[in-house]
């Protein structure tokens, strides 16, 4: 991630991918309920587990809305030390309990998952959306961090950002119509400026037969050519889980 995330983004935007989720394959930014519980008297159905190199060559398989290959990121490179969480803490955090937002996002990953990430900047709009899939854990375990980062969001959904005397408003909503899977939450992560200047990102979520798939869409303009490329990413992935 860290070759073309901080290669395509400008401050206010690591600070937006910091916030809802550059990775997206952490206790993230997610919400519980993207999967329906199996009914109690049903037997339960294990999931596949897939392994490092099977959701790279998901990743791989995946195209832009242009056509273009996406630039995919390992799980090793995932898993390095967040920039965007080194840039967070230079800033003071109200309330101060959100200063913390390790576990809203970045490049993180779930201890024992497995992960792959794609992502694919827009040239002409300058927008950046990436798709990221974790497996290799026990589906309750990723519910578990959905339902908690659920919490962060909704503790953090309106925050101030400030530093060196300039100050930052965060606001955080669900928003609908991101993907066509089944299930799928979403939200909105708008950023404003003193000085007018803005970005919006939006993500989405959605756990599939045990695999965790996560799409943003950052920069602005998002909403104009940012959301259906993450969701069709997001769709593409969901087809390739069965």
């Amino acid at each position: 991630m860290k070759k073309f995330a901080l290669q395509s983004a400008g401050i206010s935007a690591l600070v937006m991918m910091a916030l809802t989720g550059c990775g997206g394959s952490t206790g993230s930014t997610e919400s519980t309920g993207s999967t329906e519980p199996a009914s109690p008297s049903a037997t339960p159905t294990v999931a596949k587990q897939y392994t490092n190199d099977e959701l790279m060559a998901m990743v791989k398989q995946i195209k832009s809305p242009s056509g273009k290959d996406l630039s995919v990121v390992s799980s090793e490179e995932l898993a390095q030390e967040n920039p965007m969480k080194a840039l967070l803490s230079m800033f003071t955090v109200e309330p101060a309990e959100c200063k913390d937002l390790g576990t809203l996002g970045g490049s993180e990953v779930l201890e024992g998952s497995t992960t792959a990430a794609g992502a694919d900047l827009n040239a002409e709009t300058g927008v950046m959306t990436m798709v990221t899939l974790t497996s290799g854990v026990d589906v309750q375990k990723l519910q578990d961090s959905m339902a908690k980062s659920a919490d962060q969001a909704s503790k953090c959904a309106t925050m101030t950002l400030s530093m060196s005397g300039q100050s930052m408003t965060v606001s955080t909503e669900k928003f609908e119509g991101i993907s066509t899977v089944p299930g799928t939450l979403g939200y909105k992560t708008a950023m404003s400026s003193a000085s007018g200047s803005s970005q919006t990102t939006y993500m989405a979520y959605v756990i599939k037969d045990g695999v965790m798939i996560s799409a943003t869409a950052s920069g602005k303009g998002a909403e104009a050519a940012g959301v259906a490329a993450a969701g069709a990413m997001m769709d593409q992935a969901a087809a390739q889980i069965k």
